[in-house]
């Protein structure tokens, strides 16, 4: 595992912690009768293009925030991260989100797109569209060997962490995640998912280190403390959401009984996101922990009624 120095760590995290914490702007205010247009003078907040065209969906939600190029430039080197490692139905993301993302990066002239997290074996076997863009996947690079320790200053439980080394060294950050339900903390989304950024070891520690128990999750709010104070690491640059068929029970891997809202979410608050997300499972942001204390790290809003939400059909 290679390393950086403490004063490495302690600049970079300070340096991107400060970058996440003024993330969360003020929102403009959202009424719920908005939700159908585009206004000029306010940018859209989270994009929901809703359709059995996941793959047009995708690119459809990007084109509503300004396009894939608001995001990234030539010769941009992208981080990947995407929820794929489950093999049943609805508990990953589906692969021609995570397809359609890749094309847009690669026409837009990225160099490089390295995947953070290691996928499930058959994961692009799953995908129509596979053939088409054999090429595109097969110049998917492997982001997940490389480690890295990295010091978190403004963290309150998990202090720091094993992270993928791409992770910091791409120029963008691109987090694709699918909402699901979670035996533990009842949901997961764009928050939890950045414990695929990290390895097995902290990973670990995050589920182990508060109160001592026998189950996988002993101790909640310190696993819901960890993962806010794990995504001060990097704020994604974009964040794009499966929540087209998921797990509505048994998750994280499933099987379990399927909602099917038929979205796709592109925007880049990851709080403002999961509270969205999390009332697709019936559940109140302000009762998850997770968001709650991502949004005490001041790393977003989760306040849906002021922001400005744009759903629109694709068929």
């Amino acid at each position: 595992m290679k390393k950086i120095s403490r004063r490495s760590f302690l600049k970079q995290g300070l340096a991107m912690s400060a970058a996440s914490m003024c993330s969360g702007g003020i929102l403009a205010p959202f009424s719920g009768t908005d939700r159908g247009a585009v206004h000029a003078a306010r940018p859209v907040d989270i994009a929901i293009p809703k359709g059995l065209n996941y793959f047009k969906s995708t690119i459809k939600a990007v084109d509503q925030l300004g396009g894939i190029r608001k995001y990234v430039s030539r010769g941009s080197k992208v981080g990947l991260l995407v929820n794929s490692p489950f093999k049943n139905y609805g508990s990953y993301v589906n692969p021609e989100i995570t397809l359609a993302v890749v094309k847009m990066c690669f026409e837009a002239g990225v160099s490089e797109i390295w995947c953070l997290k290691e996928p499930y074996g058959k994961y692009w076997q799953r995908c129509k569209l596979a053939d088409e863009y054999t090429e595109e996947i097969k110049s998917l690079k492997e982001g997940w060997e490389d480690t890295v320790d990295f010091e978190i200053p403004q963290a309150v439980s998990l202090k720091e962490a094993t992270v993928r080394k791409k992770l910091l060294e791409s120029d963008l950050f691109i987090n694709v995640a699918i909402t699901k339900n979670h035996s533990g903390t009842n949901f997961t989304c764009l928050l939890k998912n950045m414990m695929g950024a990290s390895t097995f070891g902290t990973n670990f520690g995050i589920h182990y280190g508060g109160k001592k128990g026998l189950s996988w999750y002993p101790d909640i709010p310190f696993l819901s403390q960890c993962i806010a104070d794990l995504n001060l690491i990097r704020k994604p640059d974009l964040c794009i959401v499966d929540s087209t068929e998921f797990l509505m029970t048994n998750g994280p891997s499933g099987p379990g009984e399927l909602m099917k809202p038929q979205e796709v979410l592109a925007g880049t608050d990851r709080v403002l996101m999961d509270a969205y997300c999390a009332k697709l499972l019936n559940l109140e942001p302000e009762n998850v922990l997770m968001i709650q204390k991502a949004a005490a790290h001041n790393l977003g809003s989760p306040d849906l009624k002021k922001a400005n939400i744009v759903t629109v059909e694709t068929g």
